[in-house]
């Protein structure tokens, strides 16, 4: 439908530029007058000399006078004043009187009225030159929409080109790889700005799956300690419980006991009750712990507790060379429980002195250190033992657990290091292990300062 509108303004143009050239004869020819000879040329210099144009004079009643260069195939205008009379002055497209064709004619009277003046011209021409125009006009759309078809599809592929790129992350995060990010572009572009959502979005999404990853690897850690420490406990409450148990039959069967047998039986059955009493003790000191119930606090000095604890290990093994090195000029003063604190270090000492054998030297190293940016103290407790192996340091801080698996009777419970940890946790220190494998170990307690080391 478009390419027909515009076939009709074409044809309209040039029309109208025939019209024009057909009032411009008929005004010219009224002054020159035509050739009396049927055959001869116009002379008109004046018009021109307008060749493509056939015209007639005829008399008052539309009869033909006189025809400048008759030809077949003219235009088939009727030998009739009334038709001459209704078309005057408007050019009119009629049919050729021996040929499939048309004509544009212009019908004027001539002056004094004792005539008219019929000019015309052959469409044929401007048929041939629009059909022209419309094969050159469809030749050049069609070019110019395969070129615009073809830059149209390289635009397009370039455009999406990115699209693609995040398909194929889109694809590979679905295959679980949640590390992939989408490319960047330029963030003032719509583009850029997607690209920028999504690759957040991705962020986020894998902390959360991390975040439950390790949520559930923790809770799944947990249970499994939680099963171990229930397990230890029932087994090393078990035991002396069986040990009492097995002395109170011992007691009510056989012959008559003696003084001497009762207060032997007696004694046995006090040693595992207290060994249980510790235990409970124990397990109620970290329940209530757990629980994150307040300490008493008040000023500690450490050093006296680091003093005191090396004495009693003096005591208790005189072969052994245990040490203390501490810069004397500075007060180690920490708040804190001095019950607590000088448990969680006889518990270190105690570790030490049962793990490792017998004439190995033990150091205890008290210094000014940091913790969270904030001025404190460290003590090291270092022995010279054959040290932990990987596993063993993992695990060294679980209740109930002993580096050395045959339990019997007369163990200690694997509750001590635990017991430290928590005590230095709850005054809001560290307690950490530097093992090093057949050289020995080493735990740190760090704890804040209550004051500058001055």
């Amino acid at each position: 439908m478009q390419q027909r509108h515009h076939e009709r303004a074409l044809r309209g143009q040039l029309v109208d530029r025939i019209d024009d050239q057909l009032s411009a004869v008929v005004d010219c020819y009224p002054d020159v007058p035509l050739p009396t000879n049927p055959g001869e040329p116009p002379t008109d210099s004046a018009c021109g000399g307008r060749g493509l144009f056939r015209v007639q004079q005829r008399d008052l009643n539309g009869a033909v006078v006189n025809e400048p260069s008759p030809a077949a195939g003219g235009p088939d205008v009727p030998a009739d004043a009334v038709w001459l009379k209704a078309h005057a002055g408007t050019p009119v497209t009629v049919a050729a009187r021996d040929a499939d064709a048309s004509w544009r004619v212009l019908v004027k009277p001539l002056p004094g009225n004792t005539g008219w003046v019929v000019a015309a011209v052959a469409m044929g021409e401007l048929d041939a030159t629009i059909s022209e125009l419309i094969r050159i006009d469809l030749i050049v759309g069609a070019l110019g929409l395969l070129l615009l078809s073809v830059v149209s599809v390289v635009l397009i592929r370039a455009g999406l080109r990115p699209l693609a790129e995040v398909e194929q992350t889109a694809a590979a995060i679905a295959a679980g790889d949640l590390s992939q990010r989408v490319p960047d572009h330029p963030p003032q572009t719509e583009l850029g700005r997607l690209c920028l959502a999504l690759n957040t979005m991705l962020h986020q999404i894998e902390e959360a799956f991390d975040a439950r990853a390790q949520s559930v690897a923790t809770a799944q850690r947990s249970e499994e300690r939680m099963r171990r420490f229930v397990a230890d406990a029932g087994h090393d409450l078990r035991t002396p419980l069986a040990v009492i148990r097995a002395w109170a039959d011992h007691a009510h069967t056989g012959p008559p006991r003696d003084r001497a047998d009762l207060e032997r039986i007696l004694t046995a059955v006090g040693t595992e009750a207290t060994r249980v009493s510790t235990m409970v003790d124990d397990l109620l000191l970290l329940a209530r712990l757990d629980q994150q119930r307040p300490l008493t606090r008040q000023p500690v000095d450490v050093l006296a507790l680091a003093i005191d604890a090396v004495r009693d290990a003096q005591l208790l093994t005189p072969d052994r060379e245990i040490t203390l090195e501490a810069d004397h000029s500075i007060a180690y003063l920490v708040s804190g429980d001095d019950l607590r604190l000088r448990q969680a270090l006889t518990n270190l000492t105690s570790n030490a002195l049962t793990h490792t054998p017998p004439g190995t030297p033990i150091t205890l190293t008290l210094s000014p250190g940091r913790l969270n940016d904030a001025a404190a103290l460290t003590l090291d407790v270092t022995d010279q033992g054959p040290g932990l192996t990987p596993e063993q340091a993992d695990r060294v801080f679980e209740r109930f657990y002993r580096t050395d698996t045959a339990r019997t009777s007369t163990g200690g419970s694997g509750l001590g290091l635990a017991i430290a940890e928590a005590l230095i946790t709850a005054h809001t220190g560290t307690l950490t292990l530097h093992p090093t494998p057949d050289k020995g170990a080493t735990f740190r307690i760090t704890l804040p300062l209550t004051a500058p080391a001055d």
